[in-house]
């Protein structure tokens, strides 16, 4: 009997690869198809019974979408990025009206079979909840969370800010987010990540941040990775922010570790095990996504702060992130470690919140003495 050699196992890993991608694949173009098609169809049937949908129609719903993005990576200028944030929110739209639409079948069904109709039901349900959401990605909320911080000598302000997602968002907003955060008085600022989000923005879209009246320190994310963090973070320093890259930076009695976002699971706990703390400081921890909080406790961190999840941003895609981040928004807590998970300052893709705000976080670091 032969044995299976190295070679046959390699292959037939390639071929389950293989299989895997195309599966893949075909459920992505269904998907797509669906829920870019269905949703509007199915809203124009209500509204209008009798109209029937042209072969431009359709083409205009399935084309559309990869054609504002074929045009943002063709012609990369303020104008196609204004035509990505729309294709963007209509993604968005159309994943938001999809998740109700298939609650609502069923129950359209049974009103059919009673003589009843639910239609105008579905209609205001949606148009509220997209208003809402809409509106809901542009409003700003400061949450103050306090801290007890051993080691400090005084109490001290500082604001959490993190996946702002310039590129997703305009410079405008960011402009918004500075002037709001200045409002906190903060004696320094954390950044945790994603703050821009596409490639080749101008030079004069990182100038708000020059306007902080506050010592601001930041650490990259997966968007930064994507885009080219070396060329983002030297505009940074420009502008007066201190970038952490695996570094540790002591700074008016707080030890600040920032930590490289990786999609190794371990990547804090290789991180901390390369570097020198000191375990009397008071030592915050700096790092885009929820993970390591374990590892970061071994080393006696005392405040881990992070992002990345946005709280899901739109309902019900939360449910699906709190499956890969359990420690999704919020405090949470281990052996004397705290962390605080942003839900996120900006919006990644589209312009909607629905199940989640945009936040700075003012954290009141408060001595033993001062609690």
């Amino acid at each position: 009997m032969r044995t299976p050699s190295k070679s046959d196992s390699k292959t037939k890993r390639q071929s389950s690869d293989s299989k895997s991608r195309y599966v893949q694949g075909i459920c992505f173009v269904l998907f797509y198809f669906v829920a870019f098609g269905y949703p509007p169809l199915k809203v124009a049937s209500i509204l209008t019974p009798t109209w029937s949908p042209g072969t431009l129609v359709l083409l205009v719903l399935w084309v559309g979408p990869a054609a504002g993005w074929l045009i943002y990576q063709r012609w990369r200028n303020s104008f196609t990025r204004a035509v990505l944030r729309f294709t963007y929110t209509w993604l968005g739209i159309a994943f938001l009206s999809l998740s109700i639409i298939v609650i609502w079948e069923p129950v359209q069904w049974l009103a059919v079979m009673r003589g009843g109709d639910t239609g105008g039901v579905l209609i205001v349900v949606l148009s509220g909840l997209i208003l809402y959401a809409l509106l809901n990605a542009f409003r700003l909320r400061i949450r103050r969370v306090r801290i007890n911080a051993p080691g400090l000598e005084a109490p001290m302000r500082a604001v959490l800010l993190s996946d702002v997602h310039i590129g997703s968002r305009s410079g405008r907003f960011l402009a918004r987010v500075v002037a709001k955060t200045n409002t906190c008085r903060p004696d320094v600022v954390f950044i945790t990540g994603d703050l821009i989000d596409l490639r080749e923005m101008p030079k004069s879209i990182y100038r708000p941040l020059s306007r902080l009246e506050a010592p601001a320190f930041f650490v990259i994310g997966n968007h930064e990775r994507y885009i080219g963090a070396d060329e983002v973070c030297e505009r940074l320093r420009n502008v007066g922010l201190t970038v952490l890259r695996n570094e540790v930076a002591h700074w008016n009695g707080l030890q600040l570790i920032g930590i490289d976002d990786a999609e190794a699971r371990e990547q804090v706990r290789r991180v901390l095990g390369g570097v020198t703390i000191a375990r009397q400081a008071f030592t915050v921890l700096l790092y885009h996504r929820p993970d390591g909080l374990e590892a970061a406790a071994e080393q006696g961190v005392n405040l881990m702060l992070c992002g990345h999840t946005h709280n899901g941003q739109i309902m019900p895609f939360n449910y699906l992130v709190r499956r890969v981040f359990p420690r999704i928004s919020g405090r949470y807590e281990v052996h004397g470690t705290e962390l605080y998970v942003s839900p996120g300052t900006g919006t990644w893709g589209p312009l909607l919140r629905l199940g989640s705000f945009n936040e700075i976080t003012e954290l009141q670091l408060m001595p033993p003495k001062h609690a």
